[in-house]
Parts: C-alpha cells; sequence; structure tokens
C-alpha cells in the first residue's frame, strides 16, 4: 500500500460522502430560501394588497363624501319651490323650445323670481370640492346632459343615454350619485332620475399604486389605469367571474401574476391591482441579491466544516492504512514507532488504529461535527397619515386673503375676509350661552357682510336698549332669523331692502323686534307659519329655520318665552320674540 497521506477525496468512501454532504446542504439552503422567498413573497403581496386596498377604500371615501354633498344638495332642492318648479319644467321639456315655453308660462304666472335649475347646478360643478364633471336628468321625456366646458355650461337634449353620452363628450365616467327626484306637490309623483358624474382620473391618478392597475365600469368599459390594453382585457375576463379578491393567477406566457379586486359597492366599478413575480423580485432586487449571498456564505460555511471533518478522518485513515501495512509486512517496530495524533485520542480510528498497534490498545478519539444556522427575517408594514384639517387652517387663510386683498388695495374686500373670519372665530369659540349683546355684535358683522354683498340695495339698522346686553341667551340664533329675510323678504331687484333689529327692554326681560320693509304674508300664510313654527312641519318647504329657533329658546327660557310672527305696521314682516331676564353670574349654570 501508497504509504504517503493523500487528501479524502484520494478514498472512494469519502468522496461519496462528501458528495452527498455537498448534495444535501444545497438541497436544504434551496429548500429553506425557497420558504423564506414564499414568505417574502407573501408579505411583499400582502403589502401590495393593503396599499390597493388603502388606496381604494381612500377613493370610495372621497367619492363617499362627494356623494353625501350632493345628496344634500338634492335634499334641500326641496326647499326652494320656486328651483322645483324649474327641475319639474326641465324634466318633463323634450327640447329647449319646450323647456323655455314652460319657463315663460311659469314666470308670468308668478310675482316672483323663477328658479334657474342649470344656474343652480352651475354652482355645484364650479365647486372643486365636488369635483362634479356633468350632471344627468333622466325621465320619460328622454335625458338631457349638463356639463362645464371651459367655465361654461353646456346643455344638451335628447341624449339616447347617459354612458355613451359621456363616453362620447368626456364628461364625466363615474356616477357617484343616483336620487330620484319627486313631485314637492305630490310626493309619491317621481319626476325622475337625478345623476352626478365626476372624471375618474379626479380621483385616480397615475400613482395610486405602485402596480399595474386599471379602472373598469359595470359594462366592462375602461375607464382609466396604467395597464397594456391587450394584459387589461385578458385579466378582466378571467376575473370577471371570480368571486376571490386577491391571489395568484397565470398570465401572459405563463408567468405568475398577483392580483387584487376591488369592487365599488355604490358604483359597481372593478378596480384592478396587478404586478407579475418578475417585477415583485425587480423591485426587490437588492432584498434577494442579499438573501442567496447569505445562503451562499452559509452553505460553504457548512460545507467547509463537513471538509474539515472529512480531510481529519482521511488523514487518520492514512494512519490506519499504515498500522494495517505494518501489520501485513510484519513491521512491528514501524507500528509501534508510529504516532498517532493526540488530539484523535477519544475517536473511534484511534481505538482500531491501538488494536492494530498493541493487542488489546483501544482506539480513543472523537470526531464533532456542529451544525450552525441562523436565519432572521423582518416584516415591515405600510401606514397611511391622516390629516386632519382644523379650524386654524380656515382662519388662516382667511387672513392670508385679507392681506393679500389688501396689498391690492381692495378695502372691501379685505373688510368682508376680515369680518367673515371674525365670524366663523366668534361661532367656533362661543358656549351655548352667551350674553345678548354678543349675539347682536355677530349679528350685525353678519349683517354688514351682506351690506357688502348687496351694496346700496341693502340698507340695516340695530339698536339695543342699555341693560339688556347682559341677559343671557342662546347661541347663534338671531342670524338664522336674518336669513329668513334673505330667503323670503330680500327681493334684489328692488332698490332699497331694509332691516331692522330693536332690542327692548321690557318687563323683567327684553322684547326682539327683527322687521323687514317688504311685502308681508296674507292671514292664511301667516296662520301656516305660526303652526309651523310651534307644532313642527317635515314637509319640503315648511319653516325651518323659525322652528329650529322657537324650539331652541322655549327650552332654554322655559314658559315665560314668547314669540310670535306677523305684519309691521309700514307693511313688511315682523318676528317678535320676549326673552325673559338671566344675567351673567345668576345663571352660570346653563
Amino acid at each position: 500500500m501508497d504509504r504517503n497521506r493523500p487528501v479524502f477525496l484520494g478514498y472512494r468512501i469519502y468522496r461519496i460522502k462528501f458528495i452527498k454532504i455537498v448534495g444535501f446542504v444545497f438541497l436544504i439552503s434551496a429548500l429553506v430560501f425557497l420558504g423564506v422567498m414564499i414568505f417574502l413573497l407573501n408579505t411583499w403581496m400582502n403589502d401590495l394588497w393593503q396599499q390597493a386596498q388603502d388606496a381604494f377604500m381612500e377613493r370610495e371615501k372621497r367619492l363617499g363624501s362627494i356623494r353625501m354633498r350632493v345628496t344634500d344638495y338634492t335634499n334641500g332642492m326641496y326647499e326652494d319651490p320656486k328651483l322645483m318648479e324649474d327641475t319639474k319644467a326641465l324634466f318633463e321639456a323634450h327640447d329647449e323650445m319646450e323647456y323655455i315655453r314652460i319657463r315663460r308660462n311659469n314666470s308670468l304666472s308668478s310675482s316672483t323670481q323663477i328658479g334657474y335649475l342649470p344656474a343652480n347646478i352651475k354652482k355645484k360643478l364650479l365647486d372643486s370640492q365636488n369635483q362634479i364633471a356633468a350632471v344627468t336628468l333622466e325621465s320619460d321625456s328622454g335625458v338631457k346632459v349638463l356639463w362645464m366646458e371651459y367655465g361654461n355650461i353646456r346643455f344638451e337634449y335628447g341624449a339616447e343615454e347617459a354612458e355613451g353620452f359621456m363616453s362620447q363628450y368626456g364628461s364625466g365616467d363615474i356616477m357617484v350619485a343616483d336620487c330620484a327626484i319627486r313631485n314637492p306637490k305630490h310626493m309619491d309623483q317621481t319626476l325622475g332620475r337625478l345623476s352626478f358624474w365626476v372624471h375618474s382620473w379626479d380621483i385616480y391618478d397615475k400613482n395610486t399604486v405602485p402596480a399595474k392597475w386599471e379602472l373598469v365600469d359595470e359594462s366592462g368599459r375602461f375607464l382609466l389605469g396604467n395597464m397594456p390594453a391587450d394584459q387589461a382585457g385578458q385579466i378582466y375576463r378571467e376575473l370577471a367571474g371570480e368571486e376571490r379578491q386577491s391571489g395568484w393567477m397565470l398570465g401572459q406566457k405563463g408567468m405568475p401574476v398577483f392580483f387584487v379586486k376591488q369592487v365599488s359597492g355604490e358604483n359597481g366599478h372593478f378596480f384592478l391591482v396587478t404586478k407579475d413575480i418578475s417585477s415583485v423580485l425587480a423591485d426587490n432586487r437588492y432584498t434577494v441579491a442579499v438573501m442567496v449571498v447569505a445562503f451562499v456564505m452559509v452553505a460553504l460555511g457548512v460545507l467547509a466544516c463537513f471538509y474539515g471533518g472529512i480531510q481529519s478522518e482521511a488523514v487518520f485513515m492514512s494512519i490506519i492504512m499504515d498500522l494495517l501495512s505494518s501489520m501485513e509486512h510484519g513491521d512491528f517496530n514501524r507500528m509501534e514507532e508510529l504516532g498517532l495524533p493526540v488530539r484523535h485520542r477519544q475517536n473511534e480510528y484511534l481505538i482500531i488504529a491501538e488494536t492494530l498497534k498493541d493487542v488489546g490498545m483501544k482506539l480513543k478519539g472523537y470526531i464533532e461535527t456542529e451544525y450552525v444556522l441562523k436565519l432572521k427575517e423582518q416584516e415591515s408594514q405600510m401606514r397611511a397619515l391622516q390629516h386632519q384639517i382644523n379650524p386654524h387652517f380656515l382662519y388662516n387663510s382667511l387672513e392670508m386673503l385679507q392681506s393679500k386683498a389688501l396689498v391690492q388695495g381692495d378695502r372691501d374686500m379685505a373688510e368682508a375676509i376680515s369680518m367673515l373670519g371674525a365670524l366663523y372665530r366668534a361661532r367656533a369659540n362661543k358656549a351655548d350661552a352667551i350674553p345678548l349683546k354678543e349675539e347682536f355684535s355677530s349679528l350685525e358683522m353678519y349683517l354688514k357682510i351682506m351690506a357688502l354683498r348687496f351694496g346700496n340695495s341693502f340698507v340695516y339698522q340695530m339698536e339695543m336698549d342699555e341693560g339688556i346686553g347682559e341677559i343671557l341667551t342662546v347661541n347663534f340664533w338671531m342670524q338664522p332669523l336674518a336669513e329668513n329675510f334673505f330667503a323670503h323678504g330680500f327681493r334684489q331687484e328692488n332698490d332699497y331692502n331694509l332691516l331692522i333689529v330693536n332690542g327692548i327692554a321690557k318687563d323683567d326681560g327684553a322684547e326682539i323686534l327683527i322687521m323687514d320693509n317688504g311685502s308681508g304674508a296674507d292671514p292664511a300664510r301667516l296662520t301656516e307659519i305660526r303652526q309651523n313654527m310651534m307644532e313642527g312641519n317635515d314637509e319640503a318647504g315648511a319653516d325651518i329655520g323659525l322652528r329650529n329657533v322657537y324650539m331652541r329658546l322655549n327650552y332654554f327660557y322655559g314658559s315665560r318665552f314668547t314669540m310670535d310672527v306677523d305684519n309691521s305696521a309700514e307693511g313688511g314682516f315682523c318676528i317678535s320674540i320676549f326673552i325673559p331676564s338671566a344675567r351673567l353670574g345668576t345663571r352660570t349654570g346653563q
């Protein structure tokens, strides 16, 4: 036998063993790496799902906010009989000439200004907060469409169907609200449906989610997104009948694709988000590269440990082979002179060698092999920040506008902005019970703003006797009564509209008189107003403002409080209110 001591690869048993160890280490490393990758892919896809859901819910919340304001707007239409009269005319008209004829008849039969729904809707369209792009009216007489174009209101009669018109003219592609409009005189009759549309690009932007996405309506039209048309069509067809909201599917060329499908509960449109596995790995290539390097280093470290152990065994195997060779040749002197490595004294190979070296000698030694593998994983989660806009944002904005108006020399505008800011600040910071003089002061700020708005066509007078300013009263009840004047008594076509507010000391209390120089009301109407004010009426057009003020004051003051409406001696409308004395310091519990 060769007495040279070769490395372990010179021995078949160790060579096969090492090859098996290499295969086992790389197999285990590959399986662990695959498991970690599956975990990370699941984590990344959960992050994508969360981002898609957050983006979709934020857009749904935005649409819900618009829908709420639109619903408030349509509900508020019933409070304006003239506007509802024009709405009825617009629903019934088959074309523009018929609509003009109905408006002319309404104008001839009315002594007051008739309403105009398109102008009223234009205000809604111009409000950037609402983001309304178009409005459709559908009834038995056909479909009418109102939309904004270059700052002007456009009107189209006789559209075949709303969706097709919106697609043709690009006036909006998401219907945010669809409201049934009823005849205010016969609430069981439906005039038609009033629908409000928004642009999808006003709701969704190109950076909605860090993936391919597409917005699809109920009919399968692709509204907006960054997904290629053929890919979007394939994915939409496959997911149309799927009930799953997220998961994996095979995309083009058999590439695994993760999808998230969100369906709007109100409009029924689909929000599809997809990301193929190659894009996921590309986006996280640095993480994947670090993992590959880490696993390779760990595998090489484990193999180095095995290599050292096997090489050590091969060295001892060489000693044993030398001992066998010496025994074979009867060279016992050489066997006795053959030294054994001290570190292998506890190894089984040493026992064999010592037995061979000296009959009865035991082999001592031990081979220790240690496998060390440690994996550390971290998981990160995206959190959306909710920005709250507090009242200071409004005050600071008004102060900025006031400063700009002063710089540009528009003192009337600056004064109006200043008063508006002061009025909002006063209302926001007041308690439920305040001195009567503060309520007068707040009303005067409101009337000053209205005087700036209407110019010389509106004049007001306010007087308050000494001694009644400290009477406690309810916060914010005089302005709604003044607003009642602007809603019913004010005529912009008149050269002179007067509102008088007097506070008169009377019978251990104060009498408040609010009078105008309008045409007043006939006896039947006065009786109806008094009944609605004291008993309440939920019908559209009822005097809700007077009812609310009456209820608040009656609750605050009790039985000594009185409130009445009548025509003044000069012919206008008059509201008289008596409130008992409740001075500061004596009713602090209010």
